[in-house]
């Protein structure tokens, strides 16, 4: 899968890819996302230039998903990590290993063995996304669930879907999430106002400004350095405009 085109939005995105979706409440945001993952029919969704209504079912459903909330199917985070895997007709030995393997990989031990209603709602938000990354679906829908994570998580699920070739689309209002996507979308009253690479759109303030957003820390910090001629360039991340204050 290399392309993703909604014919009715004129949008084309590039697979796999990590995209961020922003835009003042109730202008389309998660209306659009449902789409895009296929959970709202539309007629006009295009995969490689193949129409997704001429997929079979089991292949959307798989690879056509969202954590649009902290709904859960069971009641422990071992249950609910292998939950999908089931759905998708892995093998119980297989879903197994599949999950002992998430476990180590997301430093999951200290909650491993939890019931879901002790968790705190960063762990849930956590275990959530993990329930359906572990299927590695070729779409991930991410409704406002990564603010909850840490950095350093945020980071390994992006590594992550990056390695496995999984596309993100992530619903978010936190502006230092801009940074981790490849890609920024702008909705504005159910419309795709503007979309590009995510230095791209960064590049115009004004036009971020307009959408009730500011720029990440380092990058307005950066552009500030740079005025005063401290720096010559931007930077998007801490480390390397540290390097570049102190080289």
């Amino acid at each position: 899968m290399e392309k993703l085109f909604i014919k009715d939005y004129n949008l084309e995105i590039n697979l796999p890819s990590i995209v961020n979706i922003i835009g003042l409440p109730g202008m389309g945001k998660t209306h659009l996302l449902k789409i895009l993952i296929n959970q709202i029919d539309n007629k006009s969704i295009y995969i490689d230039d193949k129409n997704t209504s001429e997929l079979e079912m089991d292949f959307k459903k798989k690879n056509f998903t969202a954590c649009l909330n902290l709904d859960f199917n069971t009641a422990s985070v071992k249950e609910e990590l292998v939950y999908f895997l089931g759905k998708c007709d892995f093998n119980i030995q297989d879903s197994l290993v599949k999950m002992d393997k998430f476990i180590k990989h997301f430093n999951l031990d200290e909650i491993s063995d939890e019931k879901l209603i002790n968790l705190s709602i960063y762990n849930k938000a956590l275990i959530k996304i993990l329930s359906l990354l572990i299927i590695e679906p070729k779409i991930l829908g991410i409704n406002n669930l990564l603010a909850y994570l840490s950095d350093d998580q945020k980071r390994q699920i992006i590594s992550y879907a990056k390695k496995n070739k999984i596309t993100i689309l992530n619903i978010t209002a936190e502006k230092e999430e801009f940074l981790l996507g490849d890609y920024l979308m702008i909705i504005e009253k159910g419309k795709v106002k503007h979309y590009g690479k995510t230095k791209t759109i960064l590049a115009d303030e004004k036009l971020l400004a307009l959408t009730g957003f500011e720029l990440p820390f380092v990058l307005n910090m950066s552009n500030g350095l740079n005025l005063y001629e401290i720096i010559d360039k931007s930077y998007y991340s801490l480390d390397s405009l540290v390097g570049a204050i102190w080289k």
